[in-house]
């Protein structure tokens, strides 16, 4: 099973949450895909910082853009850097949302699988897939970058302590969806990578990548909102971006001998 396209979409995705990040944000984001027309045309990103608005999460900044219009939200595939919390879940499931796909794990407020599973409770009618683990890593690197920043806009703001996220180690690859649902959604042949918990998602089997590969200049500065509300797009920004993660091996294992750098203000 060849996941290109999707790791395309979340390559993209993480790029918008790093433009986030170039605006003090928290760096989740998000795209909307219209399966008919198979075109992204939404984004969201966290912007609780500057809207001092603890709801102003990426899901609800995608999503809000539809409102008073004629959508079928179960024509829409979302993809997301991190696991929807609850609250996200919860709005998702209630739009009637058809898929999501998210990179890594919210192992604090996950509604998708890793706290709650609000997406699949068949307590509640209209149940929506959820599918983990592409660009997981990507997803766990860029927080770290914004984490180790200071918060300049807090009354005494604190010194951060063990910056030296390039040494760091990633958690366990534990994935929320069973083994069946694993099959049907990234292919058999990758079933050792469920099993065996060190291993990361390729986009084909066998072949490694390192995220910027996905990305082109001129198909970000055509998505929908990215340039208008972020700022423009350079191919120096692109390269930056790509600086900050490990390439995954044709095996799924991570290139911890790659230098990889830190995001500064």
């Amino acid at each position: 099973m060849d996941l290109t396209e999707h790791f395309k979409c979340m390559a993209i995705t993480t790029f918008i949450g790093y433009k986030a990040l170039l605006n003090n944000e928290t760096p989740v984001a998000c795209i909307i895909k219209d399966i008919k027309t198979n075109k992204i045309i939404s984004i969201g990103y966290n912007y609780t910082n500057k809207s001092l608005n603890g709801t102003q999460h990426a899901e609800f900044i995608a999503l809000q853009r539809f409102k008073n219009k004629n959508i079928n939200y179960n024509d829409l595939v979302l993809y997301v850097t991190v696991e929807p919390c609850i609250m996200c879940a919860s709005y998702l499931r209630q739009l009637r949302i058809r898929k999501v796909y998210f990179g890594c794990g919210n192992d604090r407020f996950g509604g998708n699988g890793t706290i709650l599973s609000i997406h699949s409770d068949n307590l509640l009618n209209s149940t929506y897939q959820s599918i983990c683990g592409i660009c997981r890593t990507e997803a766990i690197q860029l927080l770290r970058n914004f984490y180790i920043q200071e918060n300049e806009s807090a009354p005494t703001p604190k010194l951060k302590k063990n910056k030296d996220i390039e040494s760091k180690l990633f958690p366990p690859n534990q994935f929320t969806i069973t083994k069946e649902e694993f099959i049907y959604n990234l292919g058999e042949e990758r079933l050792r990578i469920f099993e065996d918990g060190s291993l990361e998602l390729t986009p084909r089997l066998n072949e490694g990548y390192n995220v910027k590969d996905f990305l082109k200049l001129e198909e970000l500065k055509r998505i929908p909102f990215l340039e208008q509300e972020l700022g423009d797009i350079t191919q120096q920004q692109i390269d930056s971006f790509g600086s900050l993660f490990y390439s995954i091996e044709g095996d799924g294992s991570i290139n911890y001998e790659m230098v990889v750098l830190k995001y500064t203000t």
